[in-house]
């Protein structure tokens, strides 16, 4: 397990980290002293150091920032809820702008993500002045939002015409890189899991395909297609279920996707996980969790899945999958986050003060061998092994 511990230079800062990488920590910081201005910044793991990439004064107090790290460069989306926004791209390295537009869609801006380093989606909700064209669009799309893909080579925004792509939401997307081969996963879901189940107890009355699908993609193509206005792209499924079951996404390790299975009149339940590099049919079973009290699942490379079982003062984590923990740990320190090398628990607390009202958040590190922890009141985020404090 690696810390980083980078709390000196936060001290007494407001600060959202926008991406870690192995070797530079890119972060972003809005400070409202005279005015609200905007900083995106670098720390540098090697040495130590921190440095200004970029910042900006923010004419429109209301913005919300949404910030994404590419692979050379870092998006920024500024909006305030309304139907337009400023997109601005700077070089990571200079801190050069490379681009700046005001992009103008139809209805309230909801949510955006990036495909790759040229594409984003942008999510659009609707709103009173275009409820018409919303109207169409969902009599069309059984979509409540309009979606658009914009390509920040061309600077052009085209409306998706394809209702996977639009109805699956920034949630429903998860991008993976297959041996240098950029792949888009698209989760589709019928509905939550108690009302599915609920239609398989009611099963005799129903006549329509109730099915929960997970879908795969080579980016490029997905894309070109969206670009082009085509209502269906490209794609293979990896795991259906149909009314008699449901399949739900659990994460990304590597070339490989997890994803949970569920038969309803068994109450069988498993782990699963499917080779997107192989690139066959075939679903290997990770491990069955049919008599598991409560499986956590950490999203994060590498991935991971624990049981947790909770006594009358500890809780007891079991790993499932990339992970052969068998510890302990007491309630006192918080919600569980992951076990590291199979040793190390993370966990996190939030205590209001009685007196001023304020949250304190802290993080906790457990070691099992030696049965001490160390406490941080910081935020904490994890990237694989690599737990961040700050």
């Amino acid at each position: 397990m690696t810390v980083v511990d980078i709390r000196n230079i936060f001290s007494n800062r407001r600060i959202s980290l926008v991406n870690v990488g192995a070797s530079h920590i890119y972060y972003a910081e809005e400070k409202n002293d005279e005015g609200s201005s905007l900083f995106l910044l670098e720390y540098n793991r090697s040495t130590r150091k921190e440095r200004l990439v970029t910042n900006y004064t923010l004419d429109d107090p209301t913005f919300v920032e949404h910030i994404f790290a590419l692979k050379e460069s870092i998006v920024i989306i500024l909006e305030n809820g309304t139907n337009s926004m400023w997109l601005i791209e700077v070089d990571k390295k200079s801190g050069t702008e490379l681009n700046r537009r005001k992009v103008v869609c139809t209805g309230i801006f909801k949510e955006c993500m990036v495909l790759d380093n040229t594409h984003l989606l942008i999510y659009m909700s609707p709103d009173q002045a275009n409820a018409e064209i919303f109207k169409k669009y969902r009599e069309t799309m059984g979509c409540e939002c309009l979606c658009y893909i914009y390509n920040l080579k061309t600077n052009v925004k085209t409306i998706v015409r394809a209702p996977l792509i639009a109805k699956a939401g920034c949630d429903g997307i998860k991008t993976m890189d297959i041996h240098g081969d950029p792949c888009a996963v698209i989760l589709d879901p019928f509905s939550d899991e108690a009302v599915k189940e609920s239609y398989f107890r009611e099963q005799r009355w129903i006549n329509a395909d109730i099915r929960d699908n997970i879908w795969i993609c080579r980016t490029e193509d997905l894309e070109k297609e969206l670009e082009s206005g085509s209502t269906t792209i490209t794609k293979r499924c990896i795991a259906s279920a149909d009314i008699k079951a449901l399949v739900r996404y659990m994460g990304i390790d590597g070339d490989k996707i997890y994803f949970r299975a569920k038969e309803f009149k068994s109450g069988t339940e498993k782990i699963c996980s499917y080779d997107a590099f192989v690139n066959t049919l075939a679903v290997e079973t990770a491990i069955d969790t049919t008599q598991k009290d409560v499986v956590y699942i950490l999203e994060e490379h590498p991935f991971r899945a624990f049981a947790l079982s909770e006594e009358s003062k500890e809780i007891s984590v079991t790993g499932l999958v990339g992970s052969h923990a068998e510890a302990a740990y007491s309630k006192e320190l918080g919600s569980f986050m992951t076990c590291i090398d199979n040793r190390y628990i993370v966990t996190t607390r939030t205590v209001v003060s009685e007196e001023s009202g304020q949250e304190h958040t802290y993080c906790y590190i457990f070691d099992t061998v030696l049965k001490k922890h160390e406490s941080y009141e910081c935020s904490c985020l994890l990237k694989g092994d690599t737990l961040v404090l700050y």
